[in-house]
């Protein structure tokens, strides 16, 4: 080998390695320049398939869950009428009273056609307030026998008893006749029990003539 070829044959040979170990280089890089796109895209695969899945069980969740109900609009029902029911008050009131008896001319008395008299009930203030002269007892139905409306003249207290009376005119038809009074008090307002006269009319009263003296002729 001549002298030239000594020289020449390291130089080759270097470059023989340099350009085997750029080639390997080279293929390494593209390797691993490939293995990195390759792990890329697995990634973007996988978080597109997890999206997928995740996408789905949102879906199958929602369709579980039940759709609303419409409710529907109240119907417009009948208004419910109620009947009063009457009711009696049984309590304490300011006016009342009740009957107590006859004190005069009891029922069925006979009376003569056209007689006058005094018919008196005995009555009991059954309220809470004092009945006064402004109170009186008023004719109110059947036969008035010439009665008109009379005070009670006094004053009776609650729980007090007290004779009222009227005067009256039988009337001059015999029969049987009656006669209804109530208490009023001072407002014009009935109250109480009502009573009642009760007679038996019998003949006419006799009304006597009177018949002057004869005159003396001189």
């Amino acid at each position: 080998m001549n002298h030239l070829s000594k020289k020449v044959l390291p130089g080759f040979i270097l470059s023989l390695a340099i350009l085997t170990s750029a080639c390997s280089f080279s293929t390494s890089s593209t390797a691993r320049r490939d293995a990195t796109y390759a792990s890329a895209a697995q990634t973007t695969v996988s978080q597109e398939v997890s999206q997928d899945v995740t996408n789905q069980q949102l879906a199958t969740d929602q369709s579980a869950i039940p759709s609303p109900t419409t409710v529907p609009s109240p119907t417009n029902l009948p208004t419910a009428t109620s009947t009063p029911v009457a009711t009696t008050y049984t309590g304490p009131v300011c006016d009342n009273s009740i009957y107590i008896s006859d004190v005069t001319i009891p029922d069925n008395t006979v009376v003569a056609a056209g007689q006058t008299f005094v018919k008196t009930w005995m009555l009991q203030n059954t309220g809470t307030c004092t009945w006064n002269t402004n109170y009186t007892l008023t004719y109110v139905g059947g036969s008035q026998m010439g009665g008109t409306n009379t005070s009670i003249g006094g004053s009776v207290a609650p729980g007090q008893q007290a004779e009222l009376s009227v005067t009256l005119t039988a009337p001059t038809t015999t029969g049987q006749y009656t006669g209804y009074w109530r208490l009023f008090n001072a407002s014009g307002e009935t109250f109480g029990e009502q009573v009642d006269v009760l007679i038996n009319v019998g003949e006419s009263a006799v009304v006597p003539t009177f018949t002057p003296a004869p005159t003396a002729t001189p």
